[in-house]
């Protein structure tokens, strides 16, 4: 095996006298060899479906990379997530070498990971505290709702958002956005004004709970209701509906065992 000097990688048996490969070997981190290695597979010369994808194209497979990863963490599968982690970021460095190529605003990985450094410095004030600061501390006597606050209002601050639904993504699927909806506007300083907004405008004799033929208007006012209370209660219920769909699942395949 061709081994890289710097931290003893190896390329793969059989591939130690491609040139091509010349700066995987010569990549100084890891990191730098993922990079190197897409960048080589998405260039003239590289893989040809590689070389024709776009931001837009890469899109379902980021998708479904980041739900395989969900599922393999949920699962306790470390394997699994060693595998999918890597899936993962290879999404990641494939959109920074596609955007570096773009022909109207290229941009570098590294300018994404300046911006991202930068980011997590200053909306983390009380841990990156100037060292001659009176009341400098590490941050460590917040709780994690307290931080998870101050981010928001810096994330606000920065993005000079007015509203609690600015960045709030409609292409992510709608019982997602509506938790999100939900947390935002309970965590806002005018949550209670705001919260009227999720009054129900059907009578109660359409919501989905309490009528015999149940409206769409009805069930979607239920399942708000069911958001709104878990959030109420610190419940992460997307992740709670996907745990109690895997009991389900595995229920069907018990059931289905026994009447095979």
């Amino acid at each position: 095996m061709t081994q890289a000097a710097h931290d003893g990688y190896q390329l793969p048996d059989g591939f130690e006298h491609c040139s091509k490969l010349r700066p995987v070997v010569e990549a100084t981190s890891a990191l730098d060899r993922v990079r190197a290695v897409v960048t080589i597979l998405a260039a003239p010369g590289g893989c040809p479906w590689d070389g024709k994808q776009t931001n837009r194209t890469l899109l379902k497979n980021l998708i479904e990379e980041t739900y395989e990863y969900v599922d393999t963490v949920e699962a306790d599968d470390r394997e699994g997530m060693r595998e999918e982690l890597g899936d993962l970021l290879l999404q990641s460095v494939f959109q920074g070498v596609v955007c570096q190529k773009d022909s109207v605003d290229p941009f570098t990985l590294d300018e994404v990971c300046d911006r991202l450094v930068n980011k997590l410095i200053t909306r983390h004030p009380a841990v990156f505290a100037p060292d001659s600061a009176q009341d400098a501390d590490d941050g460590s006597g917040q709780s994690p709702e307290d931080v998870l606050k101050l981010w928001n209002e810096m994330k606000r601050r920065e993005k000079h958002r007015t509203s609690v639904l600015e960045g709030i993504s409609h292409s992510q699927g709608a019982f997602l956005r509506a938790a999100k909806v939900v947390h935002r506007v309970a965590g806002s300083d005018h949550a209670d004004r705001l919260s009227a907004a999720f009054a129900a405008e059907t009578s109660q004799a359409a919501t989905g709970g309490t009528s015999e033929s149940p409206t769409a208007a009805g069930l979607a006012d239920d399942i708000l209701t069911a958001i709104r209370r878990a959030d109420a209660a610190g419940i992460d219920i997307d992740a709670a509906l996907r745990s109690r769909l895997r009991a389900v699942e595995d229920e069907i395949v018990r059931l289905e065992h026994d009447l095979a």
